[in-house]
């Protein structure tokens, strides 16, 4: 994918997340059924928890009201959706980085877990990927885990009929990559934003690219119940 077309892409998330923040945030105030499932994989009981991709907190808050962290520190390109965060994950640590540069988890130090959860799919370009999960990886400490979610929105009709066409922000199918996607929010407000579908199989090519090992795997989520797909790396 040509460089300015991914700037495109970010530019249209970047925008879309700053402008549908609270609309945003008020829809993602329960925890997924995933959260739940991912307790089994904590390395121990308490854990230093860096959240890539925060967005309003709600994996922190989670976290907390299961008694399971003893630090937390997250990050997010959205200076909305932090300011969302901090309200919901009082002694949090945040930060304002931008995922799709290098290095951007540079000094943020080793954690026993490190979430990336619905935010990997919002990152343009299949080597950017690669790229984050070697940086998500640099940040985990030893016997350290990584959880990752990605949302699995081909799989469902309901969500399919979010799927817009590339020319709405003057792209086309051969401008983009093949599993990225144009969609539509219609919660409150229309806006437009940039996802790419990561599956089992995509997955474990990533994992392997980056020098991971995937050590268990699983759906949850939705009113189908398998809306987002959690993987673990120890």
């Amino acid at each position: 994918m040509k460089q300015e077309v991914i700037e495109k892409l970010l530019n249209l998330n970047q925008q879309f997340y700053d402008t549908i923040a609270e609309s945003f945030a008020e829809s993602r105030q329960s925890p997924m059924q995933g959260f739940y499932d991912m307790l089994n994989y904590l390395p121990k009981p308490k854990v230093s928890l860096l959240d890539v991709g925060c967005g309003n907190g709600r994996y922190g808050h989670f976290m907390q009201g299961q008694d399971v962290v003893s630090s937390y520190a997250a990050i997010d390109f959205s200076i909305e959706l932090l300011t969302l965060a901090q309200e919901m994950v009082p002694g949090g640590k945040f930060f304002q980085r931008d995922m799709s540069q290098p290095n951007f988890l540079e000094g943020l130090g080793e954690y026993d877990v490190v979430a990336c959860l619905a935010a990997m799919h919002h990152l343009p370009g299949r080597a950017n990927r690669v790229q984050l999960l070697r940086e998500l990886k640099g940040r985990v400490g030893e016997n350290g885990r990584i959880f990752l979610a990605n949302w699995q929105f081909t799989d469902s009709e309901r969500q399919r009929r979010k799927i817009m066409d590339w020319a709405e922000i003057g792209l086309s199918e051969d401008d983009v990559e093949p599993g990225d996607y144009l969609l539509k929010w219609q919660r409150g407000q229309v806006a437009l934003r940039y996802a790419c579908m990561v599956d089992e199989t995509e997955t474990a090519k990533l994992a392997a690219e980056a020098g991971l090992t995937i050590t268990a795997q699983f759906r949850n989520d939705g009113k189908e119940g398998n809306l987002s797909l959690y993987t673990i790396f120890e």
